[in-house]
C-alpha cells in the first residue's frame, strides 16, 4: 500500500517501513497555473485585502500523476486504492494577534468527466493536528485535523476539458474560517472505483522534484534534564492523502515518493494586523512591501533562515518583467530590497521574491 522512504543523513539512516505502493507516471503537461508574476505563495500587507497563497510558481508546468497500473486512476483523485481526500499545507506566521480568513480556493483539475455525471467533490479547509510520533526521537508534523469549512462542487464544474484543463475559482458560501497558524487546503471525494462511469479525475500538481529542498525536516533539541540532549527530527507534512483506512499519510515519505506541490491555492483576507505578518516557505519568510500604495519607491521586506541568493522580479499586470533586482549571498536574517517605482505608470504591479534554494513568494502593490 505504501512506498518505501529512506532518509540518509550524516548521522543516521531512517526508513518508514511502509509497504510499497504502485509506481506513478506523469500525464500530459498542463500550463499555465497562473499568469506570470502572481502565481507563487503571496500576501499583501494591507488589512482586508484579497490575496492568493500558492506554492506553485508561474514558471511551473503542472501535470496529473497517474498510477502506473492500467486504468489505475490519479494519485490525487479517483484511483484503485480508494483514496478519499487530498490536502496541501500552508503556513501563516502570526506575530501579533491578527487572523487570516480563507474565503475561497483556486484549483486546477485534470482527467475525464462524463458530461452527464452527477458526482461532486467537496473542497475543505482543515486546521493542523498535533505532531505524530514515528519513533522515540522522530515525529511527523501535524496532519489535517478538524474540518473548518467545506464547499460541494459538481465534477462537471471543475474546469476539466476535452483538450484543455483550466484554473477555476471557488468561493466558500460562509467565509467564517479564521486561521492564526498553519492550515491545510484540499478536497474529498466519495466514489466506487469499479463504477466511475467515466469520471477519472485528479488534482494537478507540479512535477516531481519541484518542491525543494528534497527533504523537509528540522532538528529539535530536547532538554528534559541536564543530561538529555536528544535530537528529535520533525518531518514536515507538506501534502497528504486520506486513504481508505481513514488515516492521513504524508505523500512523499509514506505514499508515492513524489516531491511536488498541489495546484490548490487558498484565497485569503488578512485581518487588521498589529504589525506586519509573514508567510513562510521553507528558507524564506515574506513580510510584504511598504509603502503600499507606492509613489517613487517601495521596500520589499523578507527574512532568510539560511544564506541564499535572492532575486526580485517586478511585472506589469500582463506578466511582463519590468524590473529585476538580484542580491547575492545574503546572510540569514531580515533584509529589505528597495525598488525604484518612479518611472512606473500608475496602476497595479506584481513582484516575485525567489531564492537560489527554490523558494518563491509573490505579492502585488499599487503605484499611485
Amino acid at each position: 500500500m505504501k512506498k518505501l522512504f529512506i532518509l540518509i543523513a550524516s548521522v543516521f539512516v531512517f526508513t518508514t517501513g511502509f509497504a510499497q505502493r504502485t509506481s506513478t507516471v506523469a500525464s500530459a503537461p498542463i500550463r499555465p497555473a497562473f499568469s506570470a508574476g502572481i502565481s507563487a505563495a503571496s500576501k499583501t500587507t494591507a488589512a482586508g485585502a484579497l490575496d492568493t497563497l500558492t506554492h506553485v510558481l508561474s514558471t511551473d508546468t503542472l501535470t496529473g500523476y497517474k498510477l502506473a497500473a492500467a486504468n489505475g486512476g490519479y494519485v490525487t483523485g479517483t484511483n484503485m486504492w480508494g483514496d478519499k481526500a487530498f490536502a496541501e499545507r500552508y503556513d501563516y506566521t502570526d506575530n501579533g494577534g491578527s487572523n487570516m480568513q480563507v474565503v475561497g480556493l483556486f484549483a486546477v483539475f485534470t482527467g475525464k468527466v462524463n458530461p452527464a455525471s452527477t458526482k461532486s467533490i467537496t473542497f475543505k479547509l482543515w486546521d493542523e493536528g498535533d505532531m505524530q510520533m514515528i519513533s522515540a526521537t522522530r515525529y511527523f508534523r501535524g496532519f489535517p485535523n478538524n474540518e473548518i469549512d467545506t464547499l460541494s462542487v459538481p465534477v462537471t464544474k471543475l474546469g476539466i476539458g476535452a483538450t484543455t484543463d483550466t484554473l477555476k475559482k471557488f468561493m466558500f458560501k460562509d467565509s467564517t474560517s479564521n486561521f492564526y497558524s498553519s492550515f491545510f487546503a484540499g478536497y474529498s471525494i466519495d466514489y466506487d472505483f469499479a463504477s466511475l462511469n467515466g469520471d477519472i479525475i485528479g488534482l494537478a500538481s507540479t512535477y516531481n522534484g519541484h518542491r525543494l529542498p528534497l527533504i523537509d525536516y528540522r532538528l529539535v533539541l530536547n532538554i528534559n534534564s541536564s543530561i538529555d540532549t536528544t535530537l528529535d527530527t520533525v518531518f514536515n507534512v507538506q501534502n497528504a492523502t486520506l486513504e481508505s483506512d481513514n488515516k492521513w499519510y504524508d505523500n512523499y515519505t509514506q505514499n508515492d515518493s513524489i516531491k511536488n506541490n498541489l495546484a490548490i491555492y487558498p484565497i485569503v483576507i488578512l485581518g487588521a494586523p498589529a504589525a506586519v505578518k509573514g508567510i513562510t516557505r521553507n528558507n524564506l519568510t515574506f513580510f510584504g512591501n511598504y509603502p503600499n500604495p507606492a509613489t517613487t519607491a517601495t521596500n520589499i521586506r523578507f527574512s532568510l533562515a539560511q544564506s541564499a541568493d535572492v532575486t526580485v522580479q517586478l511585472t506589469d499586470i500582463a506578466g511582463k518583467v519590468l524590473i529585476t533586482a538580484k542580491s547575492a549571498s545574503l546572510t540569514a536574517g531580515e533584509h529589505t530590497i528597495a525598488i525604484n517605482t518612479s518611472e512606473l505608470a500608475p496602476g497595479t504591479y506584481f513582484y516575485l521574491v525567489s531564492t537560489s534554494g527554490g523558494e518563491g513568494i509573490a505579492s502585488k502593490f499599487i503605484k499611485e
